[in-house]
């Protein structure tokens, strides 16, 4: 008897404690702090994890009162939560330009792993990527979010003295009214919202030209983190809890968003929205709201590059940038939360064990089945290898196999360098593999090789592998596919229908090897050579056998030069070659073999092409002009001479 009253009290122990723990709680929530957050935009789906927290309860359950702030644009919203008017705000990565600049902000989570920001044009202009963005009136928001924007112009060489710039007006209406030729977009909203007006666009996304910057980031002062690191910690967390609710039931959040927050777009635009921010977020692969110090090294070289901010103010900025908010304690009423957690809990498994245990295993089945379909996403969308030590690949993504043509058995146990990079010279493999075998991250572009012999461009990370006794024990690399990003640089500096360097580059090259003869006092020649009577094969013949015939003297010239030459089509029938480190003499076997090459070629019922040439040796400190001048001289007395002959200057 005694050890049954013992029992019953225990349980009355633990009942009174319990209730006490729901008073206290209920307490809180009659008591919820106010806080506010700062929106970056106005309302739609790309802040649908605040409004979800909000619409579900998730702030009230943990003693917060939150009120979401859409944003006006005539202020700053960042210097809104500087100064005090909102507790926490929404931005993107020029947060660290702001801590740069002597502003106290923290970020506390990144949820967008990629910035939606993008340039759009329309689809008939013909502007498809940034190197088109030459002589265009461009409208964007300058000075806040435009660093990815900016990036991806420098690194194509497109200077502010090389565009119009006009202020953006958050409306569309003058892309639309045709007075601006690209404006700034979010990739979730404006192209939906152009489409639905009839206007198809191009999208020129800095993701695709290795400009990689976080987008959304919550964020507040250091202030207001110090001063409230309980509160901050129940706000993010509720957050999360918004976030993963309203992108596992997109179509409920975005009928709340339309009919309770007012948002502006149509039901299938939040729905599409809803779409391209999951893709941005990537919840199946990253944690919801990581954030990675590593990527922000990155992101302050892209604000170095821009000239945003200077190398030192970075660095300093970099230095708790990043909120740690398990490295906060708020006294006694810390631990009392934990002693209440504990009881309650413990509660809980005295009186419902079996639930538990049922509910766990359910769980962990769950979980299982997940972790099998993000690992099978991760090896169907992201492309990466894995090697041993000695380089043989031991794993290589679905994504891998279908870019190179590949299948998995034909590239396990196969030499990296078999499989990836044949065309690389040995010298790149000395010293990358130098870097890596000292476990150092290597980063940088290569030119890959597919099954077929093709070819496609990547920009790879290899880190080492380190296994938990700190072995060494081979090598993880990770891919983003740039081969349309070459491929634009490229067409750049060719010739359309010869696929040779066409006149600009050529120009640059001849300088570039001039200041080399200048500087070492080397001989190089310049050669101008012509078809013969070209004009009568466009006559007789018609402009497509004329096209055909060009690109098989262009195919004839590139096989019987040297390596170190370079060719390109001067313009019409013209064809220029750059000869270094050889003089005149030397020059013109190079120019008899070339025009014996030629005078082989036979076209439409055997008829043959010939062509004159001009040679001039370089003069020291002659300028460009004048050296072309000569060799276009010599290349004239050819054809006055006969045709088909070759001329020194």
């Amino acid at each position: 008897m005694r050890e049954i009253k013992n029992y019953i009290s225990i349980q009355k122990l633990l009942i009174l404690f319990f209730v006490f723990s729901m008073t206290l709680n209920a307490s809180q929530k009659t008591t919820n702090e106010k806080i506010s957050l700062q929106l970056k935009w106005f309302s739609s789906f790309q802040f649908a994890g605040y409004y979800m927290a909000l619409e579900k309860g998730y702030y009230s359950d943990v003693g917060l009162d939150v009120n979401i702030i859409e944003r006006d644009p005539s202020k700053n919203n960042i210097d809104q939560v500087i100064n005090g008017e909102a507790d926490y705000g929404v931005a993107d990565s020029s947060l660290l330009l702001y801590r740069a600049r002597g502003k106290a902000v923290q970020i506390m989570a990144s949820f967008f792993q990629h910035s939606p920001l993008v340039f759009i044009s329309k689809k008939g202009s013909g502007i498809v990527s940034p190197f088109e963005l030459k002589g265009k009136i461009l409208s964007f928001q300058e000075g806040i979010d435009d660093a990815p924007l900016l990036a991806m112009m420098l690194d194509s060489k497109i200077s502010e003295n090389d565009y119009i710039y006009k202020p953006l007006d958050f409306t569309a209406q003058e892309f639309i009214d045709g007075k601006v030729d690209v404006i700034s977009a979010y990739l979730g909203d404006q192209p939906y919202f152009l489409k639905e007006k009839g206007i198809e666009v191009n999208i020129i996304n800095p993701l695709n030209y290795g400009i990689d910057l976080y987008g959304d980031n919550l964020f507040s002062t250091e202030k207001t983190l110090n001063k409230n690191p309980i509160q901050a910690k129940k706000f993010l967390n509720a957050s999360i809890r918004g976030w993963k609710y309203a992108l596992e039931h997109k179509e409920e959040t975005a009928k709340i968003l339309k009919e309770k927050y007012a948002a502006k777009s149509s039901l299938n635009h939040l729905l599409y929205e809803a779409d391209s921010i999951e893709k941005m977020m990537i919840p199946s692969l990253i944690e919801l709201g990581y954030t990675s110090v590593e990527r922000f090294y990155r992101i302050s070289e892209i604000y170095e590059y821009i000239n945003k901010a200077s190398k030192e103010s970075l660095k300093v900025a970099l230095k708790d940038l990043i909120w740690n908010s398990d490295t906060y304690k708020n006294g006694y009423l810390h631990y009392v939360d934990i002693l209440f957690g504990v009881l309650f809990l413990f509660l809980i498994i005295i009186t419902a064990l079996f639930l538990i245990s049922r509910r766990l295993k359910k769980i962990i089945e769950e979980k299982t089945s997940r972790l099998k379909e993000e690992h099978l996403m991760v090896d169907r969308y992201v492309i990466i290898t894995t090697t041993d030590i000695r380089g043989n690949i031991t794993y290589a993504s679905e994504a891998f196999c279908n870019i190179s043509g590949y299948k998995l058995n034909e590239v396990i146990k196969k030499k990296f360098t078999q499989i990836c990079n044949k065309n690389m010279q040995d010298s790149f493999y000395e010293q990358l593999w130098n870097k890596i075998s000292q476990r150092k991250i290597w980063k940088g572009e290569i030119k890959n090789s597919k099954k077929d012999g093709t070819y496609y461009w990547v920009y790879m990370i290899i880190e080492p592998i380190i296994n938990n006794f700190n072995e060494h024990i081979g090598y993880r690399a990770i891919y983003q596919d740039i081969t349309d990003k070459k491929l634009a640089q490229n067409l750049a500096i060719t010739d359309n229908l010869t696929k040779l360097y066409n006149r600009t580059h050529l120009e640059s090259v001849l300088k570039q090897q001039m200041a080399q003869s200048n500087r070492y006092n080397k001989y190089m020649c310049v050669v101008l050579l012509d078809i013969d009577l070209f004009k009568n094969i466009n006559d007789n013949y018609g402009h497509q056998v004329g096209d055909i015939v060009l690109k098989e003297i262009s195919s004839i010239l590139q096989n019987n030069i040297r390596k170190t030459d370079t060719l390109g089509r001067w313009g019409g029938e013209e064809f220029l070659i750059i000869t270094p480190n050889i003089n005149a003499e030397q020059c013109y076997l190079l120019c008899e073999k070339l025009r014996v090459a030629v005078e082989a070629y036979v076209f439409e019922n055997q008829n043959s092409v010939t062509i004159s040439i001009g040679i001039a040796e370089f003069i020291l400190n002659e300028n460009s002009d004048s050296f072309i001048e000569r060799a276009d001289k010599a290349m004239y007395s050819s054809k006055e001479n006969g045709r088909n002959q070759i001329n020194i200057a």
